[in-house]
């Protein structure tokens, strides 16, 4: 017995480390905390934070000139300390802001700015003239940036509904222009559609999407080489042969909602609310392709069972050499709380953990996630005693 003892402390003593994600501590990103002010990551496909050349920008929608406007904030990815908030917005009112990094500290926000979705270029130096990227009634804008090439895709008012559409962007100095908008679907509007997430791979672009056609939401995914053509929609979400709510008579579908993607070129990354167990709310689901997009392999829960009785808000999604990322919110603790968990193999996910500065005292909600140069970057929006502030913190995997 004392030779097995000691032969096993011999093992555990060899066993290498596990590797996990270490976060340097959070810093604002929003400035200090303001009472009364209410900041927002909320922006469709939660492509909140970009990064280009040596900097890394953050944008968000808060209330601190007196109505809803779009700002950014801008650090070096390998300094802590964000600059002064930059305003992005013009009009009386913007909302869901989104970017993209356009290289050399460049960046590209597409915003909602008086029920229309415009686009401004802009870095810590200078901004572009802001323009429009529909002259119709529009929101919910998602951008792309990969090979080269700028893609947009919103939602456009078409009667009663709003219909997915997209277009290709091209950036000349601090110029902003649009190129034929489509429809991503050719079918009919019939419905809405709603809240895009478009994401770069190496074949072209893949997109997701809630769409209510069928009578309840589900969600759609579509890829192009060229973003002027799509192939037809897929199903992304599995709707179980009889759902709880059906059961309860609450509803035809399961309920689901704010899908995310992310991309590394190859394999795309989705995450999304979904209320099949309905009885506990909505859980985060996962699926992932390996073929850029064109078909998702089964639906996966992302989440531990140490979450089963809490709902779920507010999934993004990043993927990373490491495994695939997911983040959201939910309050298991008695307390919103940012909460994440790596895909480390096929269907396997890590025990959820959570980040200093994302739990604890206040509210923390909304996490926005980027996989770029070897750091992943969380972003969310922290609630306190003394206001609400955009807060920020890198990891390294170690």
């Amino acid at each position: 017995m004392r030779m097995l003892a000691a032969g096993l402390l011999g093992l555990a003593l060899t066993l290498p480390a596990q590797a996990e994600w270490v976060f340097a501590d959070f810093e604002a990103a929003s400035g200090e905390p303001q009472a009364k002010l209410f900041p927002h990551l909320e922006s469709a496909g939660r492509g909140n934070l970009a990064a280009s050349g040596d900097r890394l920008a953050v944008v968000w929608e808060d209330n601190r000139d007196g109505s809803p406007q779009v700002y950014a904030a801008l650090r070096r990815i390998d300094q802590p300390g964000f600059a002064a908030p930059l305003r992005l917005s013009t009009g009386r009112e913007a909302y869901e802001p989104v970017i993209v990094g356009l290289g050399a500290g460049r960046f590209l926000a597409a915003f909602e700015q008086d029920g229309q979705v415009v686009a401004r270029v802009f870095s810590a130096a200078a901004q572009g003239v802001l323009a429009p990227l529909d002259q119709t009634v529009s929101a919910q804008v998602t951008l792309a940036a990969g090979n080269g090439r700028l893609h947009a895709a919103w939602g456009r008012r078409d009667g009663r509904f709003l219909r997915l559409v997209s277009a290709p962007l091209t950036v000349d100095g601090t110029k902003v222009s649009v190129g034929t908008a489509r429809a991503v679907d050719v079918s009919p509007a019939q419905d809405e559609q709603l809240y895009a997430s478009l994401t770069a791979t190496a074949r072209g672009y893949a997109i997701a999407w809630e769409d209510r056609r069928a009578g309840h939401t589900r969600l759609l995914t579509a890829t192009s080489r060229d973003g002027a053509q799509w192939s037809a929609p897929q199903p992304l979400n599995e709707i179980p042969r009889q759902s709880s709510a059906a059961e309860l008579g609450l509803g035809r579908g399961p309920g689901v909602t704010r899908v995310s993607l992310a991309s590394d070129g190859a394999t795309v990354a989705a995450v999304w609310m979904d209320k099949r167990d309905f009885l506990s709310g909505y859980d985060i689901y996962a699926g992932v392709s390996t073929d850029h997009g064109a078909s998702f392999g089964a639906n996966e829960k992302a989440q531990d069972a140490f979450g089963a009785e809490t709902p779920q808000w507010h999934p993004a999604v990043a993927v990373t050499p490491h495994g695939v990322v997911a983040a959201w919110d939910d309050p298991r603790d008695d307390s919103p709380d940012i909460w994440l968990s790596t895909r480390r193999g096929e269907k396997e996910w890590s025990d959820d953990f959570s980040v200093d500065g994302a739990a604890g005292p206040g509210s923390q909600d909304n996490p926005v996630l980027l996989w770029h140069d070897g750091r992943l970057h969380l972003a969310w929006v922290h609630k306190g005693a003394e206001g609400a502030q955009v807060r920020y913190a890198q990891a390294r995997w170690e």
